[in-house]
Order: structure tokens, then C-alpha cells, then sequence
């Protein structure tokens, strides 16, 4: 599988100038004639984008881009990231997402589980989680899509973890394949026996500017 990671510097709240920086990363995915192209977490919107979620205009807008972004997309497949609304009533009104496009369709979307409220981040005060999580087909591969926190639970690598859930382990185990996997942040390094664990597991993943992007092949 060839794969690009679209390394956008979004604005918060800039829909019509992240949407441009979208596109512009997809049309040179698609002159290298990759399979996939990953854009970072919550494209569409910018990370943070804190209480213009609560901004029933803001959240319209935001979809609309993506609706936009699905029509325009060809065979090379999208992982785009942005506020969706939560479908499973009662709870917060929006989820974190990331949406699969390909062919002129949003073919899968897949909500964030693991929602930071600590130091800085203030995730679960907007965001409704995702009660599962299953991989989605890319390129014939079956593919986990996970979002930030979701793969920071391992329970090799914290030694007190703060989830009960371990979203890449789940889609692990399910089948996936592949680990796409959208950032705002990035860890220095897996250690012990977690690095060891998925050392052979092919994956991606990809941040804003400001930090690593990394890759990692299967042996």
C-alpha cells in the first residue's frame, strides 16, 4: 500500500482556508498515485476548536466542507478528519470523526474513543466517544483508523493507564491490518514491550506541523 501523509498547517475555525489546504494535499496525492492519503486530526475544523463546536452554523459548515471534500474525491482514498454529530443520543451533541472518502462518496466514518481532559485538552467537555471502533477496507487491506488518545493506552507502555479501553488493541484483534492513525500531538517513542508488540505492524501517522510524522513498516 502506498500511503501519503498530508502534513497541513490548519486554522481553527478557517473552513474555507483548511478546505483549500485539503484539496491542494489531495490533488499531489493523487499526481504520486498513492492509495491513501492521511490528513491530520480534526482537518476540516482546526485542533482545537473548542466551543465554535457549540455553534449549530460552525458544525454545518463544517460538514458541508466534507460533503464537498467526498464529491471531489477520485480513487485515491481520503482520511479526513472533523466534528461530526453524535447519532446515539442521549450525550454531547458532536463527535470527534475522522471520514474515509473515495470515489465521490464518504465510504466509512470512525468517531475518536479515548477523549483528554487533562492539562490542556478538554476533549470530553464537547465530545460524545465512540462506544466501538472496527477497521474499515482501504486498498483491499483491512485498516484500524484510530485518533490521537486511542492509541496512547497501551498497557505495556503506562504503567497506570487512564482508559479502561485500548482501541488499538481491539481493532488488533478484530483483523486490522494496518494502523492509520490521526495526531495533534506525538510521543517520543513506544517503549518495552509495547514497541516490540507492534513492531511488525504496518501503520501511519500524522500530525500538524510542529512535531513528528512517522511511518512504520511491516518486517
Amino acid at each position: 500500500m502506498k500511503i501519503a501523509l498530508a502534513q497541513i498547517n490548519t486554522t481553527v475555525g478557517d473552513l474555507a482556508g483548511n478546505e483549500a489546504k485539503i484539496q491542494a494535499g489531495a490533488a499531489r496525492a493523487r499526481s504520486e498515485g498513492v492509495d491513501v492519503v492521511l490528513f491530520p486530526e480534526l482537518t476540516i475544523t482546526g485542533y482545537p476548536p473548542r466551543d465554535l463546536v457549540l455553534k449549530k452554523d460552525f458544525i454545518a459548515g463544517n460538514l458541508a466542507v466534507l460533503q464537498r471534500l467526498a464529491a471531489a474525491s477520485g480513487p485515491t482514498a481520503m482520511l479526513v478528519g472533523y466534528v461530526g454529530e453524535n447519532k446515539n443520543p442521549p450525550g454531547r451533541d458532536v463527535t470527534n470523526e475522522a471520514a474515509l472518502l473515495q470515489n465521490g462518496k464518504i465510504v466509512a466514518t470512525r468517531v475518536k474513543s479515548l477523549l483528554p481532559t487533562y492539562d490542556v485538552f478538554d476533549e470530553d467537555r464537547y465530545f460524545e466517544p465512540a462506544q466501538s471502533n472496527a477497521p474499515v477496507s482501504i486498498a483491499n487491506q483491512k485498516c484500524g483508523v484510530t485518533i490521537c488518545e486511542d492509541i496512547w493506552n497501551d498497557e505495556d507502555f503506562w504503567p497506570q493507564r487512564r482508559y479502561r479501553a485500548n482501541p488499538v488493541g481491539e481493532l488488533l484483534a478484530a483483523g486490522a491490518s494496518h494502523i492509520f492513525q490521526h495526531l495533534r500531538l506525538a510521543l517520543a517513542r513506544w517503549q518495552g514491550k509495547a514497541a516490540r508488540r507492534y513492531d511488525r505492524q504496518p501503520g501511519a501517522q500524522i500530525r500538524p506541523p510542529g512535531g513528528r510524522v512517522q511511518s512504520r513498516r511491516g518486517q
